[in-house]
This record gives C-alpha cells, sequence and structure tokens, in this order.
C-alpha cells in the first residue's frame, strides 16, 4: 500500500474537519500545511491537499503547487471548502483560476461544502462579508439579485458532511 499524507489549511476549521476525515477514511497522516516543507514530503506516495476557498482562490495552494512542481511522480489530489453550493459550472470555474494551464495540475479535485464560522473569524473578514451583504441589498436591485446575495446581518452555520468524501476517498484508495 502506498503511503499517504492529508495535509491542509484551515481558518475556522470546516477544511481540518474534511482532512481529517478523509485521513481515517484511507489511513492517512494528517497534518496542518505550516508544519510542512519539502523534505516532509519524501516518504509519501499520495498527497492530498485542501484549503478554504477566499475570494475562488484556495489558500495556501501557490505553496502546495511549487511541491508539486518539484514532486511530479507524486499522486496530488486537491480539494477545496466553501460555503457556496456549488454546481458542476461553479466546481469547473474554481479549477480553471485555482489551476490555469501553466501551473502544476493535480490528479483529482474536489469541492466540499463547509460552513462560516464567524466567531473564528478575524475582523477584518467579518467586516468584508458584511459590506457585500450591504452592498448587495441595495435599492435598485431586482427582488431576484436580492435573494441570491446574503444579508447584512450573518450567523454562523454548517454545511459540512461527512459523505461529501466518498469520491475522494474512493479515488484514493485505488491508487493505494
Amino acid at each position: 500500500m502506498k503511503k499517504t499524507l492529508v495535509i491542509y489549511k484551515s481558518k475556522t476549521g470546516f477544511t481540518e474537519r474534511y482532512a481529517r476525515w478523509i485521513a481515517e477514511d484511507v489511513e492517512a497522516d494528517v497534518k496542518p500545511v505550516t508544519e510542512l516543507d519539502l523534505a516532509g514530503l519524501a516518504d509519501y506516495d499520495i498527497v492530498v491537499f485542501g484549503g478554504p476557498l477566499f475570494a475562488s482562490r484556495i489558500l495556501d495552494l501557490g505553496k502546495v503547487q511549487s511541491w508539486m512542481e518539484k514532486m511530479p511522480k507524486k499522486t496530488w489530489v486537491v480539494f477545496a471548502t466553501g460555503a457556496t453550493p456549488s454546481d458542476a459550472d461553479f466546481v469547473k470555474s474554481i479549477e480553471k483560476i485555482n489551476f490555469p494551464p501553466e501551473m502544476p495540475q493535480p490528479a483529482r479535485f474536489y469541492y466540499f461544502l463547509g460552513g462560516m464560522d464567524f466567531e473564528k473569524m478575524g475582523w477584518f473578514n467579518r467586516l468584508l462579508i458584511r459590506l457585500f451583504g450591504r452592498l448587495s441589498q441595495r435599492k435598485g436591485k431586482s427582488e431576484e439579485a436580492k435573494k441570491a446575495t446574503p444579508p447584512s446581518r450573518f450567523h454562523s452555520f454548517d454545511l459540512s458532511d461527512r459523505s461529501y468524501i466518498e469520491r475522494l476517498v474512493k479515488y484514493v484508495r485505488i491508487k493505494q
């Protein structure tokens, strides 16, 4: 069996939860990306990286892509977590933004619903979300557009579900 490592960047805990579920299901080691360097990856054949989406970008992906470039023989799997319900077009757009053709590509990419934990967010991120909510509710917008954007008052919510990882786990088990 090939040795597997799950690494993650998590700001409010949703990505870490998914990383730990994946590691448990595929019997892998799990570590925050901040605790690793290139040498720490040497003993692993399969690396799964997860990070939260922030403005359509996967946090800390640049660091992981530099490792992907230096260790292309490893099987790299990437997942992102976010609070936006998705469809195939949304996932493709996130993939296109984060993995342009000139950058190293993972073997597979997955998106999992997470949530928002305003108590764990930094003040700046809370402020940005509130401003976006207020702007989106301004006069002149259609009722349909207002419904599609968040309100200016927010509450924490959790949409994570262990069943979302099933396809990723199945893929990693095949590769192991």
